[in-house]
């Protein structure tokens, strides 16, 4: 019975010390700010294109573009991004046809995982697009119809 006690330590010792994990610091990329000043409006009013009269502009308020639309029933598909679709300055919705409404505050989906937000306004006329925060703490969308 000696000797077994005495083969079974060194394996329990063995099984006890591969059983320790070792503590590594995890690596967590930062993402680069938006840069509001590079970012437009895109979406099916414009052909997804990355006109001047749809970049934002600054405000005390935050980041801001006005659109005429239409109100026809209909959605309007959009996101917001810079001139070249750079994926970590592209947002939009957690999730495809999130639909936006007016003076309700959204927060965005930024990077390869934004959808399209979608927009369907009560009256033609001009609404104002707001964006304003920070990555890290969220980037708010507000909508409101201008008089």
């Amino acid at each position: 019975m000696h000797k077994y006690r005495l083969l079974l330590a060194p394996i329990v010792m063995l099984l006890t010390a591969c059983s320790q994990t070792a503590q590594y610091p995890i690596f967590t990329p930062q993402k680069p700010e938006i840069v509001f000043s590079d970012w437009y409006l895109r979406g099916i009013f414009n052909w997804w294109e990355a006109q001047p009269r749809y970049q934002l502009m600054s405000t005390k308020d935050g980041w801001y573009v006005d659109v005429e639309l239409i109100a026809d029933q209909q959605p309007y598909d959009f996101k917001f991004s810079n001139a070249t679709w750079s994926t970590e300055q592209t947002c939009g919705s957690s999730y495809k046809g999130y639909a936006v409404s007016v003076n309700s505050d959204t927060v965005l989906t930024c990077g390869e995982y934004a959808e399209n937000l979608q927009f369907t306004p009560i009256k033609t006329g001009v609404y104002r697009f707001t964006v304003k925060g920070k990555r890290a703490s969220g980037i708010v969308l507000t909508v409101t119809k201008k008089p």
